[in-house]
This record gives structure tokens, C-alpha cells and sequence, in this order.
């Protein structure tokens, strides 16, 4: 059997002392490998930066993320990689040694297989119950990801393939494992992400190149009435791209192209 992950470059089993497991005590990433190089691997860098100094953890050295996926995907197939930083080992209690040691893990699966359909005509999204608690540590993807969970034990049916997360004053925020967006004319709003949600790469890349599409891109604060009332509706993460979204509710959206097209744009950034 291949080796499905590595820990600090090697092939080990965790300490049940680490404080990852103990606390979810650090931040995580997760992106496609692809002829075995990282797709958007400049843009997760930074963002594992920028959540580990969030929560003062010191952050890895590139060269050595790279030198784990190189030794972990051996073969052109595309997979999953993710890469976890935890704050290191110490014992019971919050508490920790200053001169604690990060440590590193990369996560090797399978491409999730989506389907045609998903693409061609859009995807269904539910509309969770469980509402979002303000957090000191909006936009950081740490480790701590049981609201979530939660939340996505309130559906079972294949129908779905999101689920749209509200805070506690009905403003939209993201979905369980994407961002969200909605076109009115040329202008795209996306939530703004100040309070709580999750920076996730992928929409930081579209806000981005909108601009070559004709777009302009406005981070602002709408509830669910505002994003039902939208020209067009699609989620991103850093797995499938940019999806267009086809129903939400009652709220039914015709077949649009923005999605493909941004999806050609992100295409040419890995070239």
C-alpha cells in the first residue's frame, strides 16, 4: 500500500499528545496536485503564512511543504493534498512550552469525482439551520471546524451539494466547505469577511482576475432575500474551481457562463 501521508517528511504515526488532536491547536489547507506540482501552490502558501502567524504559530519553511509533496505524489495522476500545521506535542493543559516545535502534515486522497452535470448545468444548495458564532479568528482556517460538522449533518439527500451558512443576524456568509457569490449585472458581491467565514483561496483568485471578465467585485454584507434576488449564484473552493449554482430554495437560475469562464481564467494561472 502507498503512503497516504507524512509527517515532517516522513512516513510516522501521531502523538496522541500532539495538540492538534487534543485541541485542534492549529490551521490546515487544502489543494489539488496535479503533475505532481500544487495547483495555486503561491497563493496556499501565503495563506498558511499569514493563518499560522494569526495564531502565533511560527510557519513552515516552503521549501520543506515542497519537498513533502514531492516525496509523497510520485505519480502525474491528480489527488488531493492537505497540508496541517499543528502547534506541536506538550501535555494536558493549554499551556505550552515556548520553545514548542510546529509540526507538519500532508495528507495524500483521491480527486472527488464530480459529476458532469455539476458543471453543465449548476448544483442545488440547502439553506442550514445552524447559524455562525462570531470568531477573534475570522478568516483563518484553523483546525476547529466543528460548526461545520454540525451543519452538515442537516441534510442526506444527493440533491444538495452545499450548504449556505447565515450568521445570527440572517447575513449570508459562505457554504460548509466553499465561498459564495452573486452577480446583479457586472457587478459581483461576495460576503464580507470580518466577523466570522473563511478566506478561501480560490475566491481570493477570483476576486482577483474579475476584472478580465468585465467585472467589478464588492465585498459586502447581504442576507438570503438579496441573494435569491441575484442574476446568477456560484460557490468556489480550491477542488472543483467555480460552480454555478442552479437552486436555493424556490429560486431556480438558468444555465450562465460566468462559471466556465472563470474556471478557463484560473486554468491559465497554473500555466
Amino acid at each position: 500500500m502507498s503512503k497516504q501521508f507524512l509527517i515532517n517528511g516522513k512516513f510516522k504515526n501521531i502523538s496522541p499528545f500532539d495538540r492538534a488532536f487534543q485541541y485542534g491547536d492549529g490551521i490546515f489547507r487544502t489543494f489539488v496536485v496535479e503533475n505532481k506540482k500544487p495547483r495555486h501552490w503561491k497563493y496556499h502558501y501565503k495563506k498558511i503564512v499569514e493563518d499560522c502567524l494569526a495564531i502565533k504559530i511560527k510557519p513552515p519553511k516552503e521549501k520543506e511543504l515542497l519537498s513533502d509533496i514531492h516525496s509523497l505524489f510520485k505519480t502525474n495522476k491528480k489527488a488531493v493534498g492537505k497540508i496541517i500545521i499543528s502547534r506541536g506535542i506538550s501535555e494536558r493543559g493549554y499551556k505550552f512550552n515556548k520553545d514548542i516545535l510546529h509540526n507538519r502534515f500532508l495528507i495524500k486522497t483521491k480527486m472527488p469525482s464530480y459529476p458532469k452535470a455539476s458543471f453543465k448545468s449548476g448544483v442545488n444548495l440547502f439553506v442550514c439551520k445552524h447559524k455562525l458564532n462570531p470568531s477573534i479568528l475570522s478568516g483563518v482556517k484553523h483546525l476547529n471546524r466543528l460548526e461545520n460538522i454540525v451543519a452538515r449533518q442537516e441534510w442526506t439527500s444527493d440533491q444538495y451539494a452545499e450548504g449556505i451558512l447565515l450568521d445570527h443576524d440572517g447575513h449570508v456568509i459562505e457554504c460548509i466547505s466553499s465561498n459564495i457569490f452573486m452577480r446583479i449585472g457586472k457587478i459581483i458581491y461576495t460576503p464580507k469577511i470580518s466577523h466570522v467565514g473563511i478566506k478561501g483561496v480560490t475566491r481570493g483568485l477570483v476576486i482577483r482576475i474579475s476584472d478580465q471578465l468585465g467585472f467589478k467585485v464588492k465585498e459586502v454584507t447581504f442576507n438570503l432575500n438579496k441573494l435569491l434576488e441575484a442574476d446568477e449564484v456560484f460557490i468556489t473552493n480550491s477542488l472543483f474551481g467555480v460552480m454555478q449554482v442552479k437552486k436555493i430554495k424556490n429560486r431556480s437560475w438558468q444555465h450562465q457562463e460566468s462559471a466556465s469562464l472563470f474556471n478557463q481564467l484560473l486554468e491559465n494561472l497554473n500555466s
